[in-house]
């Protein structure tokens, strides 16, 4: 009876063993693949937004925002920035004057989307350059369709013909938003197909432009312009933006002749910001064009006031800089 008993408990103490082998298998895989996962981020001001910008470097990695698709579908290669891409529509159907002076469509006037990958969703963000007349078909269209307006107003003043612009947003499939966003621009006279720059060069030197603002502007033609990203992260719906997702300061310069330029942009401030810098650029005789919101949601709360002004490019570059 003994031996019996000393028997079973034998077997039971094999078959607890059995069970034992897997489970600290599995521990060992586990702790195995938790030393190849990443350390959770740190998710304080200074790097939130390095961690975002991962993730969605990550997510396009994975295939959640495929860029050849959406290539193929505007038949454009957008521009890879960091942590989103973007595709532009210059309104070159329109012929765009102030004050007299011939205004070019890639310095004022240019339709734009910016793709943003998150996870399996993707963000949209953009800006129709739009006439008087367009904007009743535009309008209703996008509600029927789920894209939020978040802003409509002017950029530029005294401009012949009058241009209003319509700041989008939307979040979901990338192909779907791009089709949606094609049927809008089809409700437009805007040219989504690639024009030839007809415009004479006017041989401007640009150094000394760059002398005061830095080497890193793009010229392009009669054009040069610059981006100022903002410090400090910017948050919409929780998550941390690109600096360059539609919350930098631009310039741009476009030559009028060999000595003569005209500039436009926007400052992308916080509400304490926005008095100095109206009293700076009004000593240094450059127009404030707009003020007002591009977005409804984030934080802290953004404001972008529109600016315009002629004259030597170097004076304008020191203004603008001061």
């Amino acid at each position: 009876m003994n031996t019996m008993k000393k028997h079973t408990q034998k077997n039971k103490t094999a078959t607890k063993s059995l069970l034992y082998i897997p489970l600290i298998a599995l521990l060992a895989l586990s702790a195995c693949n938790n030393r190849n996962e990443k350390p959770k981020e740190d998710k304080n001001p200074s790097s939130i937004e390095k961690s975002i910008s991962e993730d969605s470097t990550n997510s396009v990695q994975q295939n959640a925002f495929n860029v050849e698709e959406i290539d193929g579908f505007w038949n454009k290669k957008l521009a890879d920035n960091k942590g989103f891409y973007r595709v532009a529509f210059p309104r070159t159907d329109i012929s765009l004057k102030i004050d007299g002076d011939p205004v070019e469509a890639g310095l004022a006037y240019t339709s734009w989307i910016a793709y943003r990958p998150l996870g399996e969703n993707t963000q949209i963000m953009g800006d129709m350059v739009l006439l008087d007349t367009e904007i009743p078909k535009v309008v209703p269209y996008l509600k029927e369709n789920g894209i939020a307006i978040t802003a409509v107003h002017n950029h530029l003043l005294r401009e012949q013909p009058r241009l209003i612009y319509m700041h989008i947003a939307g979040n979901g499939d990338a192909l779907k938003l791009s089709k949606i966003m094609k049927g809008a621009y089809a409700l437009t006279a805007t040219p989504l197909t690639e024009t030839p720059d007809k415009n004479e060069n006017k041989g401007m030197d640009w150094a000394p432009v760059k002398k005061v603002l830095g080497e890193n502007g793009k010229e392009s033609g009669n054009l040069l312009k610059y981006g100022f990203p903002r410090n400090g992260a910017i948050a919409m719906n929780g998550e941390t933006m690109p600096p360059t997702f539609g919350i930098a300061t631009a310039v741009g310069f476009q030559a009028i002749n060999k000595d003569e330029a005209v500039i436009t942009g926007d400052f992308v401030m916080r509400a304490e910001e926005v008095n100095a810098v109206i009293a700076e650029l009004a000593k240094n005789n450059i127009e404030v064009a707009a003020l007002h919101n591009h977005m409804l949601f984030e934080e802290p709360r953004l404001f972008y006031m529109h600016f315009w002004a002629k004259g030597n490019p170097e004076e304008l570059a020191k203004g603008f800089k001061a």
